[in-house]
Parts: C-alpha cells; structure tokens; sequence
C-alpha cells in the first residue's frame, strides 16, 4: 500500500495591516512593502488609516476611535457591580497581542500581519482577568 502526503505551505510575500470595524461590518487590508520594514506599528497604522480615508481617534501610541466606535462610558458594559468589560481597539502582530503599546513593536520581516480588532479588558471580582478578549460572533 502506497501512501502519499501533500504538505502545501503559504508564503506571504507582502506583510499586512487588516482593520475590522467595531460592528464586524467592514474590513479594510493595507499591504506593506519592504519600505515599511522597520516601522512600527503605531507608525504603520497611522499612515493607513490616513490612506484608507477612514475616520479615527488616536495617534501612533494607540487607536481610540476607528470609524466612530464608541468611547469613554460607551465603551463600557457593566454587567454587575462586580463585572464589566471595557471595550477598545486591540491589535495583533502574526497572531500574538504584545503587552506593549504599537509604538514600541517594530515590523520586522516582510511575512508579518498586523491585525487590529475591537476587543475588550474583562474586569470580575476586583481584578482584571482578561485583555483584548473577542466576544465570539453570533449566527
């Protein structure tokens, strides 16, 4: 009996920077090119946030608003006087949430992604227990 395998592997020639709005309605994909190596992400998500023409709040240390999402106490959900979630944007590099600001993490190789997405800190019983958490999508 013969076996065969067939591995396929994807090789992304370009890095990019995906936004997904708030309401999960729009999704907008910057490509990066080898000029970008060596910025940050703050640095580079400014410059496609300009370029795209979409609406934001913020600057290169972080992202407050994107497209009007909410902010300040509309941001925030209480869900008891013990629990809320407190709503923001958050963002990715190759699937990983750095515990720094974008700023402070460069691009490094042209296979990096960079994903910013609208998460949330999860606060219960006096600690905070979770950072740039996703609620799951709905059917």
């Amino acid at each position: 009996m013969k076996f065969f395998f067939l591995l396929l592997i994807s090789f992304s020639l370009e890095a990019k920077l995906v936004i997904i709005s708030h309401d999960r309605t729009q999704s907008f994909n910057y490509q990066l090119d080898q000029s970008h190596i060596g910025s940050s992400v703050g640095e580079l998500t400014i410059k496609a946030l300009d370029q795209l023409a979409i609406d934001y709040q913020g600057n290169e240390r972080g992202i407050h608003s994107i497209l009007n999402s909410p902010l300040g106490n509309d941001a925030l959900v209480i869900i008891s006087a013990q629990e809320m979630k407190a709503y923001g944007w958050c963002y990715q590099v190759n699937g990983v949430t750095p515990e720094l600001f974008p700023h402070e993490i460069l691009i490094e190789d042209q296979s990096d992604e960079i994903l910013w997405f609208w998460g949330y800190a999860h606060y219960l019983n006096g600690d905070w227990i979770a950072q740039c958490a996703h609620d799951p999508i709905s059917s």
